[in-house]
């Protein structure tokens, strides 16, 4: 069976050398368009790698299908494979690391795999287009024409364009007939309406609400970073990710800047000291001569730090976002990750409709969906 896989992320990559250990005759042909394979893996986790988690969400999951997959393949089957590709692991906590803290050892353990097995990786070769013809798929590029018993997609989506996922492969996709749910920018900064530019580059660790009217979205602790026009940090990451599902809903992000300290205690601290003190004492100083400088008082100061109020207005954009939220529905595939109206045509990971939170999760959504099919036809 010759099997055409575009793309060589962790999705492609995971499935092509899964595949190749089960099926040793296949001929499995990795098609990239940039000069290197997992360009992308060598940002991720600010280059360490965050490869998995050890909290299992699939119960979260948008579809059947994606609850089953991650079910199936939960962390330790994936690290039994990552330990077949002799990638050592250790956890921070509940994250999963390679041992040596380095994505580029991820990436080449994932390539000397790919060598070893008889994974053919063609480079630079970009996708024009593809029909089927009786039994086969013929797949169009730039450097001629493959025919194959089964095509896979595994691009991911339009996230970090510049390290190969930049949806040049929609297009196509779309002239087929496909119907993707828009994507947005997930796991992003974003900007507030408020000024943030007196703050720019300041950390703080707070407990952050999402709200939309009186819905509690999220509700988190976390890392927050002030940007020049918004907010950062992994908590509002994953605020990100909530609000790119429904982008035209209002929203606040509420920041409670002493999430460790109670009320009475800052009531207290105002029977013996003035609001200046108080700051100085608890807050950053950045943070601390900002909100001195809006002139609240007593109890609405109190309120102020156990609930410093933003409101949403966009989201960053893909060039920054670490993943991106939409994709092909599972209505339109079968269990097997097939497609319902082009036999032999499959997709995987990024360029499906699921995303999870910061953490690994969207790596271990690539590697099980990955796997799930590697066994599945």
């Amino acid at each position: 069976m010759v099997i055409g896989v575009i793309g060589s992320g962790f999705a492609g990559l995971t499935f092509a050398i899964k595949r190749k250990m089960i099926h040793p005759k296949d001929e499995i042909l990795v098609f990239e368009h940039l000069d290197k394979a997992m360009k992308k893996t060598l940002s991720t986790g600010n280059g360490k790698c965050n490869i998995g988690n050890t909290i299992d969400i699939s119960d979260q999951a948008n579809s059947r299908i994606a609850k089953s997959i991650l079910s199936q393949y939960n962390f330790e089957k994936q690290k039994e494979f990552l330990n077949s590709l002799n990638i050592k692991t250790k956890l921070f906590g509940e994250l999963e690391y390679p041992i040596t803290e380095s994505a580029v050892t991820v990436r080449n353990m994932y390539l000397k795999a790919a060598l070893k097995y008889g994974v053919k990786i063609l480079l630079e070769t970009n996708i024009l287009d593809y029909e089927l013809r009786g039994n086969n798929i013929v797949l169009t590029t730039n450097n001629g024409e493959y025919v194959l018993d089964k095509l896979v997609f595994a691009t991911g989506g339009i996230s970090s364009p510049k390290l190969g996922s930049d949806g040049s492969i929609l297009p196509i996709l779309n002239k087929r007939g496909y119907k993707l749910k828009d994507f947005s920018p997930a796991l992003c900064p974003i900007y507030t309406k408020e000024k943030t530019k007196p703050l720019d580059g300041t950390r703080v660790k707070a407990n952050v609400t999402l709200l939309s009217g009186k819905e509690t979205l999220l509700e988190e602790n976390g890392e927050v970073l002030f940007k020049e026009h918004g907010l950062s940090g992994i908590v509002i990451f994953n605020v990100s990710r909530i609000i790119s599902k429904n982008i035209n809903r209002p929203y606040k992000i509420n920041i409670d800047l002493v999430p460790d300290i109670a009320k009475e205690e800052l009531r207290d601290f105002l029977k013996h000291d003035n609001e200046s003190t108080l700051l100085e004492s608890y807050l950053h100083p950045n943070i601390a001569k900002f909100i001195d400088g809006l002139n609240v008082k007593g109890e609405a100061l109190i309120n102020l730090l156990k609930s410093f109020s933003f409101t949403f207005d966009k989201l960053y954009g893909f060039d920054v976002a670490h993943i991106s939220v939409g994709g092909i529905r599972f209505e339109e595939l079968t269990d097997s990750l097939e497609s319902k109206t082009e036999k032999g045509v499959h997709f995987l990971g990024e360029l499906l409709d699921y995303d999870g939170p910061c953490g690994g999760h969207n790596i271990m959504w690539a590697i099980a969906s990955a796997l799930y099919l590697s066994t599945s036809f």
